[in-house]
């Protein structure tokens, strides 16, 4: 692939960058104006009010797809107009095939395969800020926020805004009304914004925009046209509440009879609210006690095999909305070289499930699922100068395991979680037109431990960070770079537990740079970042380097896998925007990373060439190949000795077909191999299959097969164990095999109705086979049991017994069967009606089955079915009402 699209467009001639900037600065022109009337259209479609003729109409559309540079097929008119509250667009989009037009139903902020008009705005008018509003035929709204000038929009923002679309025999029409109160700008008398206008005619795949920007390009919000004309509007913020009231039924056959907490069904009551009020021009406070997120969907089933914790989205509302403004950190839009960057301000920690186990005796016990956030406050907002705030306050309760000894009737109470307060704050200042930011960032969390037994958690996590952006060359070259610090501080069991976390390992017997601490109450480090870029043209380039200190500690507020490396990357490539005879468009880009301990081990030293194109008829594919050296391992041994790691190899690609069809597909496959026999394949493909406009049904099976020819199983002290100083590390091949599908089907009655169904059966099969320990550090070399060295393994029914050296001096040890077998079946349904606007009911019925073993002797078919009629189900039924109120 990388061969042909290289080829290929070489072969072409695609016009020059200096080309296409002329041709758009001959057909866009860069300012839009806009005029004040007296009496609002009103919004049925039609675009027969006298409003719409008071401005002349933007009609210069110029595609971006599928052919670059051309006037957009099918003829458009925008007007926009506004009165002292709102702003009001009005489009006409012709079309000579009126019943081709698609216009296909889906839920709000549901990306539709439909025809759509986009109006994008820079109300701030910083050149980094855009508000996107979109609207199809079927009158399907959407809406998002995107910061940086970039194109990373953040869909769930959410404002409250209407819009109307027709289609009649000249094509289709839209009126949108956007009320002043739902965005933000400054007080100033006299307004301009960016704006910039976007048509997508499905049926074409084709993308066209006003004003126009090639894709060799980069730059969002900075590319937009000025809206002028906006004089005196209302700038001002009116409170808004959105209380909510909440019953739910939990039914389960008890797994024991007795259990006092399991009398099969638990019925929950209860109400909240959210609020959000403008508190200053440009600033909006939100604001929510007790808040509810039952009609969220559920988590994805898994199995970690690593020593790192899993990462899962956020879904709640409340969190999801505004987190773009917390991103910390940026590549300056290069080519990705995809450090494992930690994220400062990672939301799933506030409400996260408690961290603490029973510790009285009993018969039974019960833990709450998740702690109970009591309350939380949202503050963001951007003022004219360029300053960007957002702060962002939660308090989580004490949380209790009740424990009850049945020959007694006592019922004890342990502590699971404290009371815990969580802070995080940023703010940005943008400079010359936003070619320039500089940023700041900071996170707290602070546990109430003085009457607590929970002594292995720290009593307060501190961490900030500086951040910087800059662009010049016309946008075409970024420079980007940041640096954070972190502090933790608590009993010594605290930073204990965080010296021999997986992320640093300080227990390493070989480590020189490292120093277990079993006195040290606090625990502090740093970590920096830097990305030069040229994404400007058609010839690209990254430069990067990055590194965190082994004290270097956010899992409090933030996430991070692990520290203690520095790493550094190269990649370049070329982009083809012009259509071709085989492709519309492509790119292929060759990258280099290395990365390093703080002992100076060569941890990785990879190669990468990825090949991206879509061809004439609108499929899509990319591949890759990644080679990476034999080098050291520092967490092969789960905090032992440095152990090799053999070089190894990984080829994967994905294919899309033309999803403008009923039925579209979707396929990825990788394989991977090292040098030790160790492989891995991984195959996902998925059907979508839209039967009407109204229905969408998916489904994806994805099956997982390997051997890992060295999973860590234990390890066991022994004095003769010279070669890894003491220790003997236990290793196994294993062999797995994953099968997991995941149905999802929307359908969509009308723009306010919608019913979703999601359902994922999974099974995972753990199988360890060829026991064997490390013969010794800094190799990938292994002593296999019972064959090597008189050593001698013993399998009584699940307890493993070895003599690691038969008649030497080793004493003997046992360990339990590591094989498991785990399955589990979710499905989760939402009615959703939104009643009236901002207004809504949620009907959820939700069921969660799961089973863990030891016998790996069943295939995954049959285990998928046994998980689906077998296992004891969960089911949660839930009625969720709120009510929007604008006094």
């Amino acid at each position: 692939m990388l061969i042909l699209a290289v080829s290929t467009f070489a072969l072409q001639g695609a016009l020059s960058d200096t080309t296409l900037l002329r041709h758009a600065a001959l057909v866009a022109p860069q300012v839009v104006s806009t005029a004040r009337i007296d009496r609002p259209p009103v919004l049925d479609g039609r675009l027969d009010d006298p409003a719409w003729q008071s401005v002349a109409p933007i009609t210069s559309l110029t595609q971006s797809d599928p052919d670059e540079g051309q006037p957009v097929s099918e003829a458009t008119e925008v007007r926009i107009v506004y009165d002292r509250t709102a702003l009001y667009v009005g489009a006409r989009l012709f079309d000579r095939n009126p019943a081709a037009i698609v216009q296909r139903l889906g839920r709000r902020d549901f990306a539709t395969p439909s025809d759509e008009f986009r109006v994008m705005l820079d109300t701030y008018h910083d050149h980094r800020t855009t508000f996107l509003f979109a609207v199809s035929p079927a009158g399907v709204q959407r809406d998002a926020v995107a910061g940086d000038d970039g194109d990373a929009f953040d869909y769930s923002w959410d404002v409250v805004w209407q819009a109307v679309a027709r289609v009649d025999s000249l094509g289709w029409t839209v009126e949108i009304r956007i009320p002043f109160a739902q965005l933000h700008f400054s007080a100033a008398k006299d307004q301009v914004w960016g704006v910039r206008v976007v048509r997508w005619i499905e049926r074409k795949n084709e993308l066209a925009l006003f004003p126009f920007v090639p894709k060799t390009e980069s730059g969002v919000a900075s590319r937009f046209a000025h809206l002028v004309g906006l004089q005196e509007v209302n700038s001002t913020r009116p409170l808004e509440v959105l209380p909510y009231t909440v019953a739910r039924e939990r039914l389960r056959r008890p797994d024991h009879p007795g259990d006092p907490f399991d009398n099969g069904h638990t019925a929950f009551g209860g109400a909240g609210l959210d609020l959000k009020a403008g508190v200053a021009p440009n600033f909006t406070l939100n604001l929510t006690a007790n808040p509810d997120f039952g009609q969220v969907e559920l988590d994805p089933a898994f199995v970690n095999l690593t020593e790192f914790e899993q990462f899962l989205d956020e879904h709640r509302p409340f969190f999801v909305e505004g987190a773009s403004i917390f991103k910390f950190g940026s590549t300056g839009g290069g080519i990705n070289p995809r450090f494992n960057t930690p994220l400062l301000f990672y939301s799933r920690r506030i409400g996260r499930p408690p961290q603490g186990e029973p510790t009285s005796s009993g018969d039974f016990s019960t833990t709450p699922e998740n702690t109970t956030i009591l309350g939380a406050a949202q503050l963001s907002g951007r003022t004219a100068n360029g300053w960007s705030v957002g702060t962002v306050e939660a308090l989580t309760a004490r949380e209790y395991a009740t424990v009850a000894d049945t020959t007694t009737g006592i019922r004890r109470y342990d502590e699971v979680e404290p009371l815990t307060n969580y802070f995080a704050t940023r703010v940005k200042r943008d400079f010359g037109g936003g070619m320039t930011t500089l940023g700041v960032v900071g996170t707290a969390t602070q546990r109430d431990l003085d009457r607590s037994t929970l002594d292995f958690l720290t009593a307060g996590a501190y961490a900030g960070g500086v951040d910087f952006q800059h662009r010049w060359g016309d946008k075409a070259y970024s420079l980007a770079a940041s640096v954070s610090g972190s502090a933790v501080r608590g009993d010594v069991a605290a930073i204990q537990a965080a010296q021999q976390a997986p992320d640093r390992y300080y227990q390493r017997p070989d480590a020189r740079h490292l120093r277990y601490d079993s006195t040290a109450t606090s625990l502090s480090g740093a970590a920096a970042d830097l990305y030069l870029n040229k994404i400007g043209g058609n010839w690209v380039w990254t430069l990067a380097a990055s590194t965190m200190t082994p004290g270097f500690e956010i899992n409090d507020l933030g996430f991070q896998e692990r520290v203690d490396i520095a790493s550094t990357a190269v990649a370049g490539g070329y982009r083809w925007t012009r259509p071709g005879r085989v492709f519309r468009q492509a790119y292929a880009y060759v990258s280099t990373k290395s990365g390093w301990n703080y002992d100076g081990d060569v941890l990785q030293r990879a190669f990468n060439a990825y090949a991206f194109g879509r061809f004439r008829n609108f499929w899509e594919a990319d591949v890759s190949l990644t080679y990476n050296s034999g080098v050291l391992d520092d967490r092969l041994t789960r905090g032992g000795p440095v152990a090799g790691k053999p070089a190894g190899w990984t080829a994967a690609g994905e294919a899309y077909s033309d999803n403008r069809k009923q039925v579209s597909t979707y396929t990825y496959a990788s394989y991977t191999r090292n040098a030790a026999g160790g492989w891995y394949f991984s195959v996902l493909p998925s059907l979508t299959y839209r039967p009407s406009k109204a229905l969408s049904l998916s489904l994806g099976v994805e099956y997982d097969a390997g051997w890992g020819d060295a999973q860590y199983v234990t390890r066991v002290g022994d004095t003769t164990a010279t070669a890894t100083l003491g220790r003997r590390y236990v290793f196994a091949g294993l062999r797995e095999r994953s099968l997991d599908a995941t149905l999802r089907i929307n359908a969509t009655f009308s723009r306010s109705l919608s019913l979703q169904l999601y359902a994922q059966p999974f099974t995972f099969i753990g199988d360890y086979e060829g026991f064997k320990e490390l013969a010794a550090r800094r190799s990938y070399t292994f002593t296999r049991y019972g064959r090597d060295n008189g050593s001698t393994i013993v399998r009584t029914g699940d307890t493993y017994s070895v003599d690691p050296d038969g008649p030497g001096p080793a004493a003997p040890f046992t360990f339990d069967s590591p094989d498991f077998r785990s399955r589990s079946m979710r499905v989760n349904t939402v009615l959703r009606w939104e009643y009236r606007p901002g207004s809504t009911i949620f009907f959820v019925w939700s069921q969660t089955r799961s089973g863990d073993f030891s016998t790996v002797n069943v295939g995954l078919v049959n285990d998928v079915r046994q998980a689906l009629f077998l296992d004891r189900p969960t089911n949660v039924l839930q009625v969720k009402v709120n009510y929007w109120l604008r006094p």
